[in-house]
């Protein structure tokens, strides 16, 4: 079968056209799935990236140059514990909230600055153990 330059023209841009649109909507999907509210006390809210598995917790807001003032990172785990946070890689301050399974928070970690090269960078843990964890712009706790 021997299709006719026109209608072969036809068919390859509808092709592409298909494409093109399966290509947005995956990237459009994947920049906005993890985008969550998060309200603080009905105060103040956030829209959160969810860091819920182990890479995505590592990597956590590391790789950002900034964070919108509305904007945060809630880690969550599978079962309440005793995270460590620390500022490595870490472009800006923020503020760490701990949060524990009934949605309570245990306690909070402010101002806490970029470790400097050449510098120790601490650990930051709970006092209690914390099923979420949420960080955000310093100063906004």
């Amino acid at each position: 079968m021997k299709i006719k330059g026109k209608t072969f023209n036809i068919i390859l841009l509808t092709m592409l056209l298909i494409i093109v649109l399966v290509i947005s909507y995956f990237i459009y999907n994947n920049s906005t799935k993890s985008l969550n509210g998060v309200c603080i006390e009905n105060k103040r809210c956030f829209y959160v990236e969810i860091a819920s598995t182990l890479s995505e917790r590592e990597k956590g807001l590391g790789t950002k140059q900034s964070l919108e003032i509305d904007k945060g990172m809630l880690f969550i785990f599978e079962d309440e514990t005793l995270p460590g946070f620390w500022m490595k890689d870490m472009n800006f301050p923020i503020d760490i909230i701990w949060i524990d399974k009934n949605m309570k928070i245990i306690g909070v970690e402010k101002s806490l600055e970029p470790c400097k090269n050449g510098k120790e960078c601490p650990a930051y843990y709970p006092q209690r153990k914390a099923m979420y964890v949420l960080e955000i712009n310093s100063g906004l706790s």
